[in-house]
């Protein structure tokens, strides 16, 4: 629990002034304000310092003669492809955003293999080879040695994962964004949710997986450039994924819209899949238990949190 020491303290960094002002934004319910204030500081402090970034790392690509021009064109596309995906999420076109966000991270795999690997450049450049063919550049072949990359990009956090851990998160990530591009139940299911405003849900897990394959883009790109900088407060991470996940409307995770979620993927048919691998309602359930416990475990990092927001 936050103890009384800990109030003083946040009170003595804020000011008497900025203190006031946090308590009266509680005091008055005033959370959607404060919740404003939250997501302008994450997109000023995060977004914006995470794209300025990765802009400046493919510049300066450019003029780096030891990486190929396709590696860097690959990421430069994955870059830009990003644009287009949160203005597709902002337009609420869910299925085509995560079609294109499954391109961005085809080709920010691709684009770090050919660096990495020479028999996949090799195999890259060569228009003959087709699915029968090919050896290296397999997507499954592709992610399982992208683990490896992973592991160079950032040895303080991926060291932290087993072998087993990194290739289940990667597959399921493709996994997932597999279903919303092909012409799945998944695709269909979106449409009826959509005729019935009922997909911040799958809004907030779309943001969610955008974000996450543009912090994997900062990262490779900070590696190849051999830069040491740590422009990025993770502080402003997880206040942004409080954000976003305060989005989803609570409708949409009533009884009533878990019930219309499995008519709609036909739970009867799918529940030993549905058993094995929980649905978007359950996984957002599951990381709003996490976050809270995070809050209850960790309450001097929610104070960090809050001296940040009031700054």
């Amino acid at each position: 629990m936050i103890t009384e020491k800990d109030i003083e303290n946040l009170k003595n960094e804020l000011g008497e002034e900025k203190f006031n002002e946090f308590v009266n934004l509680i005091a008055k319910g005033k959370l959607n304000e404060l919740k404003e204030i939250a997501r302008t500081k994450t997109k000023n402090k995060f977004v914006r310092v995470l794209r300025i970034n990765n802009s400046k790392f493919i510049n300066d690509l450019y003029f780096n003669k030891d990486i190929k021009k396709e590696t860097i064109n690959l990421l430069n596309q994955t870059n830009m492809s990003l644009k287009n995906v949160h203005k597709l999420i902002k337009n609420n076109s869910i299925v085509d955003a995560n079609t294109i966000l499954r391109s961005c991270f085809e080709n920010l795999i691709m684009g770090m293999m050919i660096f990495y690997d020479e028999n996949v450049y090799n195999e890259f450049i060569n228009l003959s080879i087709d699915d029968k063919t090919r050896t290296f550049t397999k997507p499954q072949k592709l992610r399982n040695e992208f683990r490896k990359v992973l592991r160079l990009v950032d040895k303080d956090f991926f060291n932290d994962f087993s072998n087993k851990q990194l290739k289940d998160m990667l597959d399921e990530f493709y996994d997932k964004l597999c279903f919303f591009t092909h012409s799945t139940l998944v695709v269909n299911a979106m449409v009826e949710l959509s005729k019935e405003n009922r997909t911040s849900l799958y809004v907030f897990a779309l943001k969610q997986n955008a974000y996450f394959v543009e912090l994997l883009l900062y990262l490779c790109l900070k590696y190849l450039n051999k830069s040491t900088n740590e422009p990025i407060d993770i502080n402003y991470i997880v206040l942004g994924w409080f954000v976003i996940m305060s989005d989803i409307n609570k409708e949409d995770i009533t009884n009533e819209s878990i019930d219309m979620i499995k008519e709609l993927l036909y739970i009867d048919i799918n529940v030993d899949y549905l058993d094995k691998n929980k649905d978007m309602v359950e996984l957002a359930t599951d990381e709003l238990k996490q976050l809270q416990n995070l809050i209850n475990s960790n309450p001097l990092g929610v104070i960090n949190i809050l001296k940040e927001l009031m700054k």
